[in-house]
């Protein structure tokens, strides 16, 4: 009869603590959800909550403006990269293509302090990822060799370049030619550094993120993807563009009207961007 009790009590007592342990994991996981860290694999990647963004929290984000006659950027020199690189994208730039792509990379003369360098990126493993991607300035010559100024680049894993990262490029261009003139913002999480590579120190970023506007819509999306292979659908990674404004402390159409503002950064349809 003992030995029954016994028996009894054990799986009661395994019961007990595997109920702890799975409320405490949860728990966890709840706390975590939030936090922008270091994870092995990107199927642990806690991706960014759908966020109310207080735009009175943001800090001024000092850096070098730049304008180009295609993109323009706000550079950080801490970084050796941009903060944000913006450009608009219509469907008679995609309609129109005069040019391949030409490998120019080379500094920019523009940056004050500096640009990264080729030598930067020389045994990093890392790709020198296009911010404005050199497949959406086929319509002119100028903006194809623009596209190659290493201030556009940054390191992103091979894995992240050549595979999700540029597998939404073409998506956006998509977009382009269905919904018109776009308003693009991307760049590096620069709050979220996984390592410095080069003679400059090139901040690899642990998080890429791109913003999209579709001005004629007024509808908005924005994506967040760590640096590293993701094999999830695209839409996997699609969050509100507030979300990607709390990760970025930026604020990316201040300009606008803040009821328009709001009703396009707030939420984001996939039904609408994913038909």
């Amino acid at each position: 009869m003992k030995k029954k009790y016994i028996v009894i009590g054990s799986v009661i007592g395994f019961i007990f603590l595997y109920l702890c342990y799975s409320y405490a994991i949860d728990n966890r996981a709840e706390i975590e959800k939030n936090d922008i860290t270091k994870y092995p694999n990107e199927s642990s990647v806690p991706y960014v909550n759908e966020v109310s963004t207080d735009d009175s929290t943001f800090t001024r984000i000092e850096g070098q403006y730049v304008e180009h006659e295609f993109y323009s950027f706000l550079y950080s020199e801490d970084h050796e990269q941009p903060f944000w690189v913006n450009y608009i994208l219509t469907k008679n730039m995609l309609e129109n293509p005069i040019t391949k792509r030409k490998d120019n990379f080379r500094p920019d003369p523009k940056v004050k302090t500096g640009s990264a360098e080729l030598v930067d990126y020389v045994g990093s493993g890392f790709d020198r990822g296009h911010l404005c991607p050199a497949k959406d300035m086929e319509s002119s010559v100028v903006g194809m060799s623009e596209s190659f100024f290493m201030s556009n680049m940054s390191p992103q894993h091979p894995s992240l370049n050549r595979g999700r990262w540029k597998q939404l490029e073409g998506r956006v261009r998509k977009w382009s030619l269905e919904y018109d003139s776009l308003i693009v913002y991307c760049g590096g999480v620069l709050d979220s550094i996984s390592d410095y590579i080069g003679p400059n120190k090139v901040a690899v970023p642990k998080y890429y993120y791109k913003v999209v506007y579709a001005v004629k819509e007024k509808e908005g999306i924005a994506f967040i993807m760590p640096n590293m292979k993701c094999e999830s659908d695209l839409a996997r990674y699609a969050v509100s563009i507030d979300s990607v404004e709390s990760a970025t402390h930026i604020d990316f159409f201040e300009e606008y009207p803040q009821e328009l503002e709001a009703s396009f950064e707030a939420k984001y349809n996939l039904k609408y961007w994913f038909k």
